[in-house]
């Protein structure tokens, strides 16, 4: 499939998002707090909510089934967070003195690699639901579901910059290049 899509990955996940988070429609409600309580990719996959998703970006050309595991971690991650916010949540995580994320939960998040490890993919997706529980529950929803759709070394590297405060000195890194190490 071409790199090349006629919607925004993080545009569309975030209109999800909006749908999930609003307390008018009872189904998406429902399974929002089921995505919330979700111990697992299967239990994700397993909520209508994350295959609505995977048709809003299938019908702009990104296609998740060939990632179930990203797809349902993208959906977990998004339903813990309550308000969509500017800044990325590395840099939400990093602000302040003390820091609302200490460096040691900061370091065992950004060392999570191999998301084709189920214990791996589980173990991320634990630390952001508290990495996101001592910020308020705000990220920037778009980024944040880019971010974790490409966990690469780029992404993680450019975390790091922003946790601690350094993202201007981070180096530009394009997102074909971070679709290419994927």
């Amino acid at each position: 499939m071409s790199t090349e899509t006629s919607g925004d990955f993080g545009t569309i996940c975030l209109g999800w998002w909006r749908g999930l988070t609003d307390p008018s429609i009872g189904r998406s409600r429902a399974d929002l707090a089921r995505l919330k309580r979700a111990g697992g990719a299967v239990d994700a996959l397993a909520i209508r909510a994350v295959h609505d998703l995977n048709r809003k970006l299938a019908a702009a050309g990104h296609d998740m089934r060939a990632a179930p595991d990203r797809l349902a971690l993208i959906a977990m991650v998004l339903a813990q967070v309550k308000e969509h916010t500017g800044p990325r949540l590395a840099q939400r995580m990093g602000q302040g003195d003390p820091k609302p994320l200490s460096e040691i939960r900061f370091d065992r998040l950004i060392r999570t690699r191999d998301l084709t490890k189920p214990e791996e993919l589980a173990e991320l997706a634990t630390q952001l639901r508290r990495a996101l529980a001592v910020v308020g529950q705000g990220a920037n929803v778009a980024r944040l579901a880019q971010d974790l759709r490409w966990w690469t070394d780029a992404t993680r590297a450019r975390w790091c910059f922003d946790y601690y405060g350094a993202s201007q000195a981070a180096p530009e890194t394009e997102q074909m290049s971070e679709e290419s190490e994927a």
